[in-house]
């Protein structure tokens, strides 16, 4: 990626917080990230391509930092919880951090249903690999993944705070590896 497709993404994301997806034109992008239009039309078609290649980069930044985590030394609970929160982050933010969180989830599983589907999977898979380290069979893995990830999205959406959020996942995910360790 150029550092002006990174300006004009970071301006795409500044616009699309502040006026939701379907309000943010093309001229308040370009505008946003201090380019013409010309140059914003260069490097994108669409608004649409604008949102599917920031959507791209925030997944990849999210894999990095989650695959980082999954690397990192310890034991299967410890890993476990700094996967979770990894992936947490950044969809907290983009909830919460401003007026049309929900808007642009929404629109990122519409446009990019497909890559978000596989990158729920790979992060799935993530989950019960780790579960599967902790002892669990493989079948009651893959489902303690999809539980938790559900029950880690539910908390993600009704948190009145960060530290809410952060503290009920850990809450859930502590008492998780308590009863598989038991």
């Amino acid at each position: 990626m150029t550092r002006v497709s990174d300006q004009l993404l970071d301006g795409a994301l500044a616009q699309f917080r502040t006026h939701g997806f379907a309000k943010t034109s093309m001229s308040d992008i370009a505008r946003a990230a201090g380019v013409s239009r010309t140059a914003l039309y260069n490097h994108f078609d669409t608004k649409e391509a604008v949102f599917r290649a920031l959507s791209d980069r925030i997944n990849a930044r999210v894999t990095d930092a989650v695959m980082q985590a999954a690397g990192s030394d310890g034991p299967w609970q410890d890993r476990l919880a700094r996967v979770v929160h990894a992936r947490c982050e950044w969809v907290y933010d983009l909830l919460h951090d401003g007026a049309f969180g929900r808007e642009l989830i929404d629109e990122k599983n519409r446009m990019c249903g497909g890559r978000v589907l596989m990158a729920n999977d790979r992060f799935a898979r993530l989950l019960a690999d780790i579960l599967k380290s902790g002892g669990s069979s493989p079948a009651e893995a893959k489902r303690l993944a999809s539980v938790l990830i559900a029950a880690v999205n539910g908390i993600l959406e009704t948190a009145a705070t960060r530290r809410d959020a952060q503290a009920d996942v850990d809450l859930l995910v502590t008492t998780l590896s308590r009863g598989l360790s038991a």
